[in-house]
């Protein structure tokens, strides 16, 4: 039994004091001290938190664990984007097999320190790690091919790709999981996105998209120019003069390609109308949004307000070290906040965006979780208790007052993972 000063069972409910109960892994009680221990048989572990939040574990729903810390792009040009993908590419050719390893164990880590219990991971090039990933991870294995030709080979080592990560979800009792990535549409030509949503559909996996980051994607989408085609692919060998253009609207282009289908999450989504949104959302799509990242680059920023005032649920990622200077969800959280231009009050808005870091994020991947309610994996944060009178001001203060400095222990699946010293 864990006892805090104040338990959040989700964002709309808190107790004070408050408890939980865990058993077997799994949440078996939320509420009072009282009515936590009467959920448990005699003889169980108490363990005391005065002056403590406990919360859900934070949804990281969009991560490249694997990539380091890379110079940030400078400027707000639509160059730097592509300069900053080939500095990626340069990075990844040169780096040291155990490199990958290392940074992944070392993000992982600082991911758990700062209260996160949960990542939507892009495989990156040592899938071996994620047999020994501590975290509840939806894994995306990725496929990169433009030209037609090349389509039935990426999809042969997509489902290699994918056959290793089956052995890591065996391994680790389903804590992690699989799932497909066709990168970009604009890395991702018309023939591999039709097989690898063919793919996500037969497995009954989600997949994941990167879509609508930047001006130059959205060109290059558009008329099949643009620093995509005149500097993106000369610099790795590729010749794109044939493509012109998907010559129609990303929703249908997606609906063509049979990808769009629930199960399908959309990461960015900066340079979507409003329109589109809701037309990808009422297919069954659902959505990341990464503002930091987005900022970083000069990318420009995913259109929060609509997202809140629509009321369609998104989740909330960091991307990678390569774009953003930490892993912390609180600073994404903060970052989401600072772009909303609506009406919802504060405190609304606040829960709204809480949610989108733990519930939301566990749906988008397609995980139980994501709330400390009887049935769900024992998924959960021990934080400072940054006060306030009511549930809506208590998630405002923990969102304007919590960092990873104010994390106390982080637990998934009932293993305590990290503790404060």
């Amino acid at each position: 039994m864990y006892v805090a000063s104040r338990v959040f069972p989700d964002a709309d409910t808190f107790f004070s004091p408050g408890a939980i109960a865990v058993s077997g892994g799994a949440i078996v009680a939320a509420g009072s001290p009282a009515d936590a221990e009467r959920a448990l048989p005699s003889g169980f572990e108490r363990l005391e938190f005065p002056g403590g939040a406990i919360l859900p574990g934070l949804v990281n729903a969009h991560t490249h664990l694997q990539i380091p810390r890379l110079p940030l792009p400078s400027g707000g040009s639509r160059r730097a984007f592509v300069d900053w993908i080939l500095g990626v590419i340069a990075w990844k050719r040169a780096a040291a097999p155990e490199e990958f390893r290392r940074n992944f164990e070392e993000a992982a880590a600082a991911s758990l320190a700062a209260g996160t219990t949960t990542l939507g991971e892009i495989c990156g090039p040592d899938a071996s790690v994620y047999r020994d990933c501590p975290m509840r991870t939806r894994v995306f294995a990725e496929g990169v091919g433009f030209a037609p030709e090349v389509a039935g080979q990426v999809l042969s080592m997509v489902e290699a790709a994918i056959g290793r990560l089956e052995e890591a979800a065996n391994e680790t009792g389903g804590r992690v999981a699989h799932g497909v990535s066709p990168h970009t549409l604009y890395t991702v030509g018309p023939a591999l996105l039709a097989l690898l949503g063919g793919l996500a559909a037969r497995k009954g996996i989600p997949a994941c998209l990167h879509l609508a980051e930047s001006q130059a994607e959205m060109e290059f989408l558009s008329s099949g120019r643009g620093d995509v085609a005149d500097r993106l692919y000369p610099a790795v060998g590729k010749d794109v003069s044939w493509f012109g253009g998907i010559g129609m609207s990303i929703p249908r282009y997606l609906r063509n390609a049979g990808l769009l289908r629930k199960g399908l999450l959309l990461v960015h989504n900066v340079h979507l109308a409003r329109k589109e949104i809701d037309g990808l959302w009422r297919s069954g799509a659902r959505f990341v949004l990464c503002s930091r990242s987005n900022a970083a680059h000069g990318n420009g920023s995913p259109d929060v307000t609509h997202f809140v005032d629509a009321g369609i649920p998104f989740a909330l990622g960091t991307d990678s070290l390569g774009s953003v200077p930490d892993l912390s969800m609180w600073e994404e959280m903060r970052a989401a906040r600072s772009l909303y231009r609506g009406k919802h009050p504060e405190g609304e808005l606040c829960r709204v965006l809480f949610r989108a870091a733990t519930r939301n994020g566990s749906e988008a991947l397609s995980f139980p979780g994501g709330a400390l309610l009887p049935g769900l994996p024992a998924d959960f944060v021990v934080a400072d208790d940054a006060g306030g009178e009511g549930v809506e001001a208590s998630i405002r203060n923990l969102l304007e007052r919590t960092a990873a400095g104010n994390v106390r222990l982080t637990v998934v699946g009932g293993r305590r993972l990290w503790e404060r010293a």
